[in-house]
Formats: structure tokens, sequence, C-alpha cells
């Protein structure tokens, strides 16, 4: 298994200063992820963050959303100290379950969600492991409930791949140089590079950028049960992915 980057508080605090500048439409994902939770009419009663990160997802459904009660989850014990500190001010409206996608999270889950969002998360499990992870979601979910992830998918041909990784490879330096992304994030950088561009082609394992099509996400999506699947929105390598229970 490769080696959790986000265990280090360094990596885990660079990218929650920089992650709007490291990712070119993060907030446009969140912007939709918060309209597809709106769309049936009603506040989600309970929210849960898959590979929540250190909570900036979560602050702004918790903003939106004054009625609910959400949950992280998130492997990353330096993930989860930013997002406690990030998302305090919102007392018992938010509890934490330090586990992996990949473990039984659902049984540490305070109540049955009646919504399940990801973003930029499960993009890093092998193709079985998303399958098992879909199915847990399924089975999670309240009755009618949504299933949401804004993530990176990759297109069919390798060139195109290719081509998009390296001009998000070349996106970054314009924001290094403003400050925008912290300097002490090269390394993750580097390391990016070396294992997606580098190594471009060569086996993806566990915890590495494990990309997928849409389609053949689409496809483990309806094999766990959901209907209503639909890619609400995609441009270049992001994309997201809705499911209804």
């Amino acid at each position: 298994m490769t080696t959790y980057r986000w265990n280090t508080s360094a990596a885990a605090e660079a990218f929650d200063a920089g992650a709007p500048a490291i990712h070119p439409f993060y907030v446009d994902v969140q912007d939709k992820i918060l309209t597809l939770l709106a769309a049936n009419g009603s506040a989600p009663k309970c929210v849960v963050d898959l590979g929540g990160g250190s909570g900036r997802l979560l602050e702004r459904v918790l903003e939106r959303f004054p009625q609910s009660q959400a949950v992280l989850v998130d492997q990353s014990p330096a993930f989860l100290a930013i997002a406690e500190r990030k998302l305090a001010r919102f007392g018992q409206r938010v509890s934490f379950v330090e586990k992996r996608l990949q473990s039984d999270w659902p049984a540490e889950l305070p109540q049955t969600p009646d919504a399940l969002v990801s973003m930029s998360a499960i993009h890093h499990l092998e193709p079985e492991e998303k399958q098992s992870l879909y199915a847990r979601c399924y089975d999670a979910l309240a009755s009618g409930g949504q299933f949401v992830n804004g993530d990176e998918f990759r297109p069919e041909s390798d060139a195109e791949y290719l081509a998009m990784l390296k001009a998000w490879s070349k996106q970054k330096d314009p924001e290094l140089a403003a400050g925008r992304i912290p300097a002490s994030f090269r390394p993750v950088f580097e390391a990016w590079h070396d294992r997606n561009i580098t190594h471009f082609g060569e086996p993806k394992h566990s915890g590495d950028d494990c990309h997928e099509t849409v389609a053949a996400q689409e496809t483990y999506l309806r094999a766990a049960g959901f209907r209503d699947v639909d890619l609400a929105w995609q441009t270049e390598l992001w994309g997201i992915l809705f499911g209804q229970r």
C-alpha cells in the first residue's frame, strides 16, 4: 500500500491553505454540490463527507443548511485535527470519524444519513475498492438519500488524459509564485508529477491517483443499486457524479 501522504501535519496544513489554488475548480465543485443537496427543496437532515479532509466542504454545508447535522470521515489524524478546529463553532452539529473509506465507517455514524458527499477523495481507491465503497454507501443511506461525488475522472484516451495531467501540473507554477499555494507544498507536487506523469501508464495502487472514467463509475453506482445515476457537471479532469438510493 502507498504511504498515506496526508498523515503529516505539514502537507495537510499546506493543502488546506492552498486548496482553492491547487484545485482549479475547487469552489465551482463545492457550489454545485451544495446546489444538488438543495435540489429536492428541503435541507438534508444528516450529511456525511467521505474523505472530508480539513473540513472545507463540510464547513460550507453547515453554513448553507443551518438545521443539518454532519459527520466528517477521514483516515488522516492531521486533517482531522484541522477540521476539528475549523468546525468547532458548529458545536454538536458535527462529529468526526477516523476511518479509511475502505473500512466499516457506517458502523461509526451517529445516525442514518440522507446525504453522502465526497470531494477529491474517492479517486484514490482502486477499482475494487470503489465498487465496495459504493455498495457500502448505498446500504448506509436512508431511502431516497443522495450520493454526490465531486472528483477527478480520466477520459478514455490515454493521450487526452496525459495532456490533461500535464496542463494541471503547469497551473501550479504561477500559483506558487504568487504565494497562493504555500511553498511547503512543492514536494507534494513533485511526488505527484513523478507518479502521474513521469511514470504515466504504470500500475497504480490504493492511495495513488487511481483515475477511472465516468462511464466506469456510473456502472459501479448502478451495480450498487443507485438510481438516477447522472454526471451532473464536468470540465477537464473534474466532474460530479450523482446517485439516489
